[in-house]
């Protein structure tokens, strides 16, 4: 208690201080780093702001501003790396012609340069580098110059490979064509130092003065060499002014499926049954069109070759389409034998068709581009960019920092009372209020008119839809400011706040998926094909439709008997890459023939198997579900294979808890649901705040957190559905606590001191320290930065990875906290399954027949090339998240996130099942709820979710044979625990 009292002493003299002071202690920081203000961010607020981002207040385009020095045109300047420090020198050069030797370097290294500069001025920077591993992962690294960051963007200075599609096309066994893994091209590149999100394309600049400069590197991904650095002059791209006449009736017809090479191993292409498309196949499945969803990331980039036989100005066309931003344009950049050739070319502007659509590049004054081409091969490429929009992200980003802001300064004079009743003139606390919600509504509004001039025909910007909404939002909220204590999650915190809403409008800007089908290089004279009319696109569309209903592939009524039967809860994607590593590895080494069933609903399985269509295999299903069909004996035990231990050797313990019962295992662990620490670097170095180990560390950070607006997101909080296992038991195991002991017979033990001290520990982050109860996105929230810091499972990891990249190089994760014992140790037990693959019964034969299957897909080396083979075809966001740990290692993941999470995988403790646990789940979400929202009492709730509980789990218990009518014990329920599973698994040593 002295130290619960001595944290609310602090809490509330920091309140207290910042209430009555409305000062900061970072107003004076903030206050300097301001530049100009952005249109929809001039509310000239007189409250403090609390905390501005460095990504806001240090970006590129406020550091720029304040440049004075001229930008630098001298012939280019050239660095060996050789003589620099750091990473390890190497005469194995590999080919490079720039120096006699390289700099070596991996992640986790750090190196230096210096240079020297004759004149100030503003140099471009330029690397060239060999990427030599085979990850799918791109160089990565920091960037100071002189001991400092010159701006954001130099948090993650980001270099990509070249990879080339395969030569040859694959089929499936339906003669369906598949994507294939592209090659990465281990080769010399050189590139300049860009903007990582693309929001700028042309190469950023750096301000030196004249003399010595030491320019620090600091490597997070890749094994690769550094050849040079290069300071040169900006980039220069001619002006357009015009374009000349391409006479002749030449016409080059270029495939979009038929790529050169891209900058990303996940773009592909994909099989679209559309007329409009080619080519066109009513039955079998064959890639026609770039795949808008793998195409459509700022900086993405898509090279192809095409021969010119005579020479002569070129136009360009293509059949395309831009489902993403209704009545907005995609941005590409388009290049030339890897030059843009002239402004008109630069950021060009592809609209939105929903439907593919054959269109020229054509010029600011309506004619179409064209580019002088001599005989002999070209390359044309098309990047996606974000420049022309910049300034709208770089608004809307301010403004969400400074309605958190206000939303904050609310707060502190009204409280969290929202009671409408309450007489409060919150505008004579917060002068100018009215004034503050009004300018930024304008500014929103100005914002979205500023960018109508890209779709002039439209009235409204329809991407940015969300955008207007948030700003008749800030009116209302004007035109009653009194009302706003009770109107305050309108502001940042609800699903339909106005933060929620321009974090909206962010994410449709980021959204540019860009499917090409065909590019034709042509002359004047020459005639494009035209798009096939409407009683052809009707027959063939009619084709396609009745062909569908023959289409069986991966169809669970598509079987032979003779063949073992496995059912995958997953994506086609997923599939095809399995069907594929079976056909090629598992058959030829076996001798069994398995058919690949996409299954339509894990949850009828029960079903499946009372009917008698059980699969042989069921794999890729929720880790509850084998329990459910275990108990009720529709699978087989695995633990009595002789080879079974050695199969398992490479999970965790921890992940077979939840499909044992007794002394047997009805569950292979597939794949796992990994929680970490997730932190925004940038904001906590800020602060000056450490990352916690323990659950006491997080409760001392909260008052440095709260007084400022921001908190810790416990991930109970995203929990609105039901508060499950994952959410729930930590704490309570970490605190000494079981949720059972011994035999069901025996009922919980939810009610015991241990466990109910455990419970109350979780429930306090929400009651006493005043973590937020319930938070519809993290991601969002964490992205906006007034939750900097938090316990995310996968999901959250993988859209945090994807889904924000102006946050690369702001963020990390560590080991998720746990609690101190008192010897010392730190307990981090956790719940963290995902999926299981099980066996049904069936005669010998097919048991052992399944085994065999289940213990090669459960081997390292195939979930390692599966994890590889979809991380590399699919992009980042397929990452395979293995429960087999020395898989799991292999796989192309940032080194340090990697280990993080194996460490996690060694601390889970899931709980183990037993008839009725789902009325345990449901009822410990219950208590919660009553104590954190109701304010019940702990322990008077949680005994009467025991005795619930309890009378579920008697009733199960007699539903399933192991106690009589009147009570009596048949047969013991013993409940496994950590300790018996290691002894079945052998690893009780």
């Amino acid at each position: 208690m002295k130290r619960l009292k001595s944290v609310f002493s602090i809490t509330l003299a920091a309140i207290l201080l910042a209430v009555n002071t409305g000062s900061s202690a970072f107003a004076d920081e903030t206050a300097a780093s301001a530049a100009e203000a952005p249109a929809a961010s001039t509310a000239s607020a007189t409250y403090d702001k609390q905390f501005v981002s460095e990504r806001i207040s240090n970006n590129y385009t406020k550091v720029s501003k304040g440049y004075t020095a001229p930008e630098y045109s001298g012939e280019d300047l050239v660095f060996p790396f050789s003589l620099g420090q750091g990473g390890t020198v190497t005469t194995d050069t590999r080919g490079y012609s720039g120096s006699d030797s390289v700099m070596d370097v991996t992640a986790g290294d750090k190196a230096e340069l210096t240079v020297s500069v004759q004149s100030a001025g503003l140099y471009a920077v330029r690397f060239d580098y060999l990427s030599y591993d085979n990850s799918v992962l791109p160089v990565e690294f920091s960037m100071e110059v002189d001991g400092e960051l010159p701006f954001y963007e130099c948090r993650n200075v980001k270099l990509r490979s070249t990879w080339l599609p395969k030569a040859e096309k694959s089929y499936d066994r339906y003669n369906d064509e598949v994507v294939t893994v592209p090659d990465k091209a281990i080769q010399w590149e050189s590139a300049y130092f860009r903007d990582s999100s693309y929001r700028h394309s042309r190469a950023l600049l750096i301000e030196l003065d004249a003399g010595e400069h030491t320019f620090g590197f600091g490597v997070k991904s890749g094994s690769f060499l550094l050849g040079s650095m290069v300071l040169t002059a900006p980039e220069s791209i001619p002006e357009y002014s015009g374009s000349q006449t391409a006479s002749g009736d030449s016409i080059i017809t270029i495939e979009g499926e038929d790529y050169f090479s891209a900058n990303e191993s996940s773009v592909h292409a994909i099989a679209e049954f559309d007329p409009r498309v080619n080519p066109y196949k009513v039955t079998d499945s064959e890639l026609n069109t770039i795949d808008s969803d793998s195409f459509g990331t700022a900086g993405q980039a898509l090279t192809y070759k095409f021969n010119v036989d005579t020479a002569g100005y070129y136009y360009i066309a293509m059949n395309y389409c831009q489902p993403d931003k209704t009545d907005f344009p995609v941005f590409v950049d388009v290049s030339v034998d890897g030059q843009i050739p002239n402004t008109a070319f630069e950021a060009y502007e592809m609209a939105y068709t929903s439907k593919y659509r054959i269109a020229s590049l054509t010029g600011s004054d309506g004619n179409k581009l064209s580019v002088y081409l001599e005989p002999g091969e070209h390359t044309i490429s098309y990047t996606i960019t974000l420049d022309p929009i910049c300034y709208v992200l770089e608004d809307l980003e301010e403004t969400m920092a400074g309605v958190n802001d206000l939303a904050l300064e609310i707060t502190k004079v009204a409280g969290n009372n929202s009671d409408k009743y309450r007489d409060l003139k919150l505008s004579r606390y917060i002068p100018g209020l009215e004034t503050t919600l009004t300018e930024y509504a304008d500014g929103l509004t100005s914002l979205e008119a500023s960018a109508r001039h890209f779709n002039a025909k439209a009235k409204n910007v329809a991407v940015m839809s969300s955008m207007l909404i948030a700003s008749n939002q800030l009116t209302s909220l004007a035109e009653n400011p009194d009302e706003i204590p009770y109107r305050i999650a309108e502001l940042s915190s609800s699903t339909n706040s106005v933060n929620q809403h321009l974090a909206n409008t962010i994410d449709s800007l980021l959204e540019n998926g860009l499917a090409i089908d065909r590019i034709w290089i042509y002359q004047e004279d020459s005639v494009l094909p035209k798009a096939p009319g409407f009683f052809k696109s009707m027959w063939m569309s009619i084709q396609r439709f009745f062909a569908s209903f023959f289409d069986q592939s991966y169809s669970a009524s598509n079987i032979d008997p003779d063949h073992l039967q496995v059912w995958v809860s997953r994506s086609s994607q997923y599939v095809q890459v399995m069907q594929k590593m079976i056909d090629e590895y598992f058959t030829p080494q076996t001798g069994i023939e398995v058919d690949i069933s996409i299954m339509p609903d894990q949850y009828k399985l029960v079903l499946a198997n009372s009917s008698g269509n059980a699969p042989d295999v069921a794999t890729g299903i929720n880790y509850t579900i084998p329990y459910e069909l275990a108990i009720r004996g529709a699978l087989v035990d695995m633990a009595q294979y002789s080879d079974f231990r050695e199969t398992a050797s490479v999970y965790e313990p921890g992940f077979f808890l939840t499909g044992t019962i007794g002394d047997s295992v009805y569950s292979m662990p597939e794949t796992m649901n990994f929680w970490v620490l997730v932190y925004r670097t940038d904001v906590l170095e800020k602060l000056g705040l450490g990352v916690p180990d323990t659950m006491q560390d997080v409760i001392d950070i909260l008052p440095e957190l709260q007084m400022r607006g921001l908190n810790f997101y416990y991930p109970t909080a995203g929990m609105r559905a039901m508060r499950n296992f994952h959410g729930t038991t930590p704490l309570i195991v970490q605190n000494g606590g079981a949720l059972y002991s011994g035999t069901a017979q025996g009922g919980t033990t939810l009610g015991s001191e241990a466990s109910v001290n455990g419970f109350t520990a979780l429930t306090d982050l929400f009651t006493v320290y005043d973590m937020p109860v319930d938070i519809d996105n993290f991601y969002q929230h964490f992205r906006n930065g007034d939750i900097p810091i938090g316990i995310c499972d996968y999901g959250t990891y993988n859209l945090i990875s994807n889904a924000a990249p102006e946050l690369a190089g702001s963020w990390d994760i560590s080991i998720v906290p746990g609690t101190e014992k008192e010897d010392g140790s730190i307990d981090r037990s956790t719940c963290g399954c995902a999926e299981s693959t099980v066996i049904f019964k069936s005669d010998s034969d097919r048991e052992a027949k399944a085994w065999e299957f289940v213990k090669w897909w459960s081997s390292t080396e195939v979930q390692s090339e599966f994890g590889q083979t979809m991380q590399i075809t699919y992009g980042d966001e397929y990452l395979w998240t293995t429960a087999n740990v020395e898989a799991f290692a292999q796989l192309p993941l940032d080194s340090a996130h990697k280990q993080v999470v194996l460490e996690f995988a060694g601390n889970v403790v899931d709980v183990a099942r037993v008839p009725g646990t789902y009325m345990l789940e449901r009822e410990m979400s219950n208590a919660f709820n009553s104590i954190v929202v109701n304010g019940d009492s702990a322990q008077s709730r949680i005994d009467e979710a025991v005795k619930t509980i309890d009378r579920e789990i008697v009733r199960k218990l007699e539903e399933f044979g192991y106690i009589d009518s009147d009570g009596n014990t048949i047969k013991d329920y013993v409940i496994p625990n950590i300790d018996s599973v290691k002894e079945i698994l052998g690893r009780n040593e």
